[in-house]
């Protein structure tokens, strides 16, 4: 601006020259102009506070002198702009429904309408009387058997022979049989029995662990089945899926210890307790599967197999170990595996699911709803994510942690919504899939290719949409490596079946079967 401008009329030129909000070539296009005109008003006169009054509302001017500059551009400019500010607006309008959005997803807080720890629990079988409830038997036996959590027998050369599942001759065969031997070990294993005879495991699945079981399982394990019951509301907790089952890995060690046992007796001729302790695995194994949830059906088939397979090598070891009416009881044993356990059941796993649904959905109540990435499903895994570092000796700032994971899903939270598939998608795949699995787990080995197709099936529909299904791709099972372990399980009892059937016709007989028809 000249110098010989007044500074008050120089101040308007400028203030008005940004109001315009011009490109910068225009704006000081604009200042000179106005510039002219002043020194012209002064030139007629004027005193620079007439100049300034007779100038008029500097925003009506701005706004002209706007418009006569974007007249004078080009048509492709002029449209060129339009674009742009039509563009810019429809950002603005977008970014106020996405953070719109986020709020929304944020405060929608998960509604917690099934208490999944009293579903499971409701599928336990119950005991009529306090004499049908194996668990005390069973506890007391774990104890005397040095399984409680921490026990110095479980490290004893004795114990570590034990667990390599060794049959005669084999190099730790002695140092087993030794350590089964050992005192009080023998009494034990009669409680063992014991316990499996009772028609009810009463594992207190779900529930919070009394002072013995904390005795056999450790305080740690107490601890987490109190809090876990105390919080199964939480938002941020899964009830389902942290819910201990420290048993299995108790009754798959006293298995060993049976089969260990049963290979002794049947070495030593003793037929009444070779079977004695077959039966004690099979029906502990139905025990374990109380509940029907899948880890417990696995260990029970475990355990069933390990039964199998002693018997199998013992009675083709000899095949005069046992008479007729142990045959019978042997056969007998294999057939009580109730009809239920033929086959998949996926019900406890639903539960686990509907825990999922219930806090990363939100429902509106007509069974559909937004998924939701934030803070209250994000916890869980950073929790464990800390813990594994404190573990490890590390320091985690949990504050930070938890503030980022906050904003991360805030900010992602809506875009997770959009592109993963809603609640009602999600639950119909997971039914549909858990139908077809359950249906494979009936069929008969023979029809392992179709058990296969199911498992096909199910990782072709994920890998089609594997961000829609994101959940059912993070968070389902191998249910088809269960499907045919249950085929596998039935062939084994089958096989072990026709097995005692035949060695009972030839005890009979005196001589072997020709005709399946004979058995």
């Amino acid at each position: 601006m000249p110098d010989e401008i007044d500074p008050q009329l120089t101040a308007l030129a400028r203030r008005v020259s940004r109001m315009t909000r011009l490109r910068r070539a225009e704006r000081a296009d604009v200042e000179l102009e106005l510039a002219s005109h002043f020194r012209e008003a002064v030139a007629a006169g004027r005193t620079p506070a007439e100049a300034v009054a007779s100038f008029g509302d500097p925003k009506a001017a701005a706004r002209d002198l706007r418009a006569a500059a974007i007249a004078k551009r080009s048509p492709l400019d002029r449209a060129l702009g339009k674009t742009m500010r039509f563009t810019g607006y429809a950002i603005a309008g977008v970014v106020v429904l996405y953070a719109s959005f986020a709020a929304y997803l944020h405060f929608r807080s998960p509604v917690i309408k099934v208490d999944t720890l009293a579903a499971f629990r409701d599928r336990l079988a119950k005991p009529a009387t306090p004499e049908d409830d194996a668990w005390p038997l069973y506890r007391s036996a774990f104890l005397a058997l040095g399984l409680a959590a921490g026990a110095p027998e479980q490290v004893s050369d004795g114990a570590k022979a034990v667990g390599e599942d060794p049959y005669p001759g084999m190099p730790s065969w002695s140092a087993a049989v030794a350590w089964t031997e050992a005192p009080g070990r023998q009494e034990a294993l009669a409680t063992l029995r014991a316990a499996a005879a009772r028609p009810v495991f009463g594992f207190p699945a779900a529930r919070e662990f009394d002072a013995e079981d904390a005795r056999l399982f450790g305080q740690d394990a107490a601890r987490h089945m109190r809090e876990l019951i105390a919080t199964r509301d939480d938002p941020t907790r899964f009830p389902m899926t942290g819910v201990l089952l420290p048993q299995l890995a108790k009754a798959r060690s006293a298995a060993r210890i049976l089969s260990t046992d049963a290979l002794h007796a049947a070495e030593r001729g003793d037929g009444d307790r070779f079977v004695d302790d077959i039966e004690a695995m099979v029906r502990m194994s139905v025990h374990v599967a109380d509940g029907r949830i899948m880890i417990g059906d696995l260990v029970g088939m475990a355990i069933r197999s390990l039964a199998t397979g002693r018997a199998m090598a013992a009675l083709e070891w000899k095949p005069d170990l046992l008479d007729g009416a142990q045959l019978a009881r042997l056969q007998r044993a294999f057939e009580s595996v109730p009809p239920a356990l033929r086959r998949l059941d996926l019900g406890a796993e639903r539960l686990m699911w509907l825990d999922v649904e219930q806090r990363f959905f939100t429902d509106d109540g007509q069974g559909n709803g937004w998924f939701r990435l934030d803070r209250k499903a994000l916890l869980p895994l950073v929790g464990t994510m800390e813990s594994s570092s404190l573990v490890n000796g590390s320091v985690v700032g949990e504050g930070g942690m938890q503030a980022a994971s906050l904003a991360a899903a805030t900010l992602s939270g809506p875009a997770a919504a959009f592109i993963v598939a809603d609640r009602r998608t999600t639950h119909a795949f997971f039914e549909r899939m858990a139908a077809r699995f359950e249906d494979a787990g009936s069929l008969p080995l023979r029809d392992h290719a179709k058990i296969t197709a199911a498992d096909r099936q199910f990782y072709g529909e994920l890998a089609a949409d594997p961000v829609g299904l994101l959940l059912p791709r993070m968070l389902m099972p191998a249910f088809g490596r269960a499907a045919r372990s249950y085929a596998v399980d039935r062939s084994w009892r089958d096989a072990m079946v026709a097995t005692c059937a035949a060695l009972r016709f030839r005890a009979d007989t005196g001589a072997w079967r020709a005709r399946a028809e004979d058995l």
